[in-house]
């Protein structure tokens, strides 16, 4: 193949990604109303490998938003709420006792946010020391550390949701882990009537959690970044938390 040739079909795949993309941006936007900019922004920080924090009030639909565009981009997915007494196992996994047996500390991680390529934490500053420090190390160098267990981590994006940014100066080194930031303001009253008629729409089937992750724009085979940083990374698996699940995936793949 020349050098044309290549740089050809090059510029094809990447049109025909731009393309999906834009067509999973779509779907996850239909029936809601000014929250096209926190679906667009999902994608772009899942396409450059960085975190996500998106602010607004209570009632502002962050969690809609976010749980829509995951179910639009595929892949393993993981969703928490998080509260001042939540466990670190909650999130990565209780202790392996079949290895506690032998001696040997390590974690059960399958299905958990260790595992997941997608991952949304609500009240993410709500968490204890214990889960941001873990956090820390997690979203940073995409490497999970706990006891005798060390798993590098598929996780492309990290959407963190937030009423309001943290006062507390110890948290500052937690926060600067989401390079970007989506403040979510409450819609328009101008825009009030559009919204009353999208919510008359029959809303979408809720999925059960293990139906969350099919086939998407993440879903593939390969590199777990891919050449554009969205290539697949084995087979899905569901949410876990309190919270429901996206609506089903769109077919296809990056």
């Amino acid at each position: 193949m020349t050098e044309t040739s290549a740089t050809a079909t090059a510029h094809a795949a990447d049109a025909a990604d731009a393309e999906l993309i834009g067509h999973a941006v779509a779907a996850a936007g239909q029936g809601m109303i000014d929250r096209e900019t926190v679906a667009e922004v999902v994608v772009l920080c899942a396409v450059a490998g960085e975190h996500l924090l998106v602010v607004g009030a209570p009632g502002t639909a962050k969690s809609e938003a976010v749980r829509r565009i995951a179910g639009q981009l595929g892949g393993r997915y993981f969703e928490y709420l998080l509260g001042r007494f939540t466990e670190p196992n909650e999130l990565f996994g209780p202790v392996d006792l079949r290895r506690l047996r032998e001696g040997r500390i390590e974690f059960e991680t399958a299905g958990m946010l260790p595992e997941a390529e997608i991952a949304f934490l609500d009240e993410v500053f709500l968490g204890s020391t214990a889960v941001l420090n873990t956090l820390l190390g997690l979203l940073n160098e995409r490497v999970f550390r706990r006891g005798g267990t060390v798993l590098h981590s598929p996780l492309r994006v990290c959407v963190g949701a937030a009423n309001h940014l943290p006062d507390d100066p110890a948290l500052a080194a937690f926060a600067d882990r989401f390079l970007a930031r989506v403040f979510v303001e409450p819609v328009a009253d101008a825009r009030l009537e559009e919204l009353l008629e999208a919510g008359r729409r029959p809303a979408a089937s809720p999925l059960h959690p293990r139906d969350l992750a099919g086939p998407g724009v993440l879903a593939g085979s390969g590199d777990p970044m891919g050449p554009t940083g969205l290539g697949g990374g084995g087979a899905p698996r569901g949410a876990r938390g309190p919270r429901g699940a996206p609506p089903p995936a769109a077919a296809g793949r990056l």
